[in-house]
C-alpha cells in the first residue's frame, strides 16, 4: 500500500501556494481527494519545479504530465515484456 501524504505535506512543497494547489486540482493534475498518495506529492513536486524554476507555462505542464505518462507507461510495457521472455526461456 502506498504511503498517504497530507494536504500540508503537498502544500510545503509548492512553497505554501494554496493557488498553486487549487489550480493543479481544477485543472485534473492532481486529483481533489485528501490523503494524496505519495504518487502525487511527486507529480506536484514535478509541476512546482516545472513552473517556477522551468518557467513552463500550465499548457506545457499538461503536456509534460502526459507524455511522462505515457513514457512511464511504455517502460512498464516493456519490463513486462522482457520479464515473459525470460519465463519462457529467451533472452535479448
Amino acid at each position: 500500500m502506498s504511503r498517504r501524504v497530507t494536504r500540508t505535506e503537498v502544500l510545503a512543497l509548492v512553497g505554501g501556494d494554496e493557488d498553486l494547489l487549487r489550480l493543479l486540482c481544477s485543472e485534473g493534475l492532481l486529483p481533489q481527494r485528501t490523503p494524496y498518495h505519495l504518487e502525487d506529492l511527486e507529480s506536484a513536486r514535478l509541476v512546482h519545479t516545472l513552473m517556477h524554476e522551468l518557467d513552463v507555462n500550465l499548457a506545457g505542464v499538461e503536456i509534460i504530465l502526459r507524455m511522462r505518462g505515457e513514457l512511464l507507461d511504455v517502460r512498464r510495457q516493456v519490463s513486462d515484456l522482457l520479464e515473459l521472455l525470460r519465463q519462457h526461456g529467451l533472452e535479448l
